[in-house]
């Protein structure tokens, strides 16, 4: 399974991927970079990592705490990105439609000539 970034607010953690498009913009203004850079490296720079926490905690409706360097490590994490594993046609199936019984879909009565 893939990680991504998510970044530790005080109302709780915000998945970078979750960021509204209209914020990369926000955020490639701010920091100069491309948002795939910044989604990849949040922390690289310290004007990236302000910019990225302080987006985070506006999308959580929060005040940013002042973070010193001691905390980046604990507020950038990587989690296990929350998308399905199974697709088909493009579109995600759960678990549970994912299983079968490992039928080959053929008809259990036949004689084994085609028709």
């Amino acid at each position: 399974m893939a990680t991504e970034w998510a970044v530790v607010t005080p109302k709780g953690q915000y998945r970078l991927g979750d960021f509204p498009l209209e914020v990369l913009v926000e955020l490639e203004q701010a920091t100069g970079d491309e948002w795939w850079n910044v989604a990849a490296h949040p922390f690289r720079k310290a004007a990236t990592a302000q910019a990225v926490y302080e987006a985070a905690c506006k999308q959580l409706d929060c005040t940013p705490e002042r973070l010193i360097l001691r905390q980046l490590v604990d507020t950038f994490e990587q989690v296990e990105d929350d998308l399905p594993e199974v697709f088909e046609g493009g579109i995600p199936k759960s678990e549970a439609e994912s299983q079968t019984d490992g039928s080959s879909g053929a008809p259990n009565d036949t004689d084994g000539h085609q028709t």
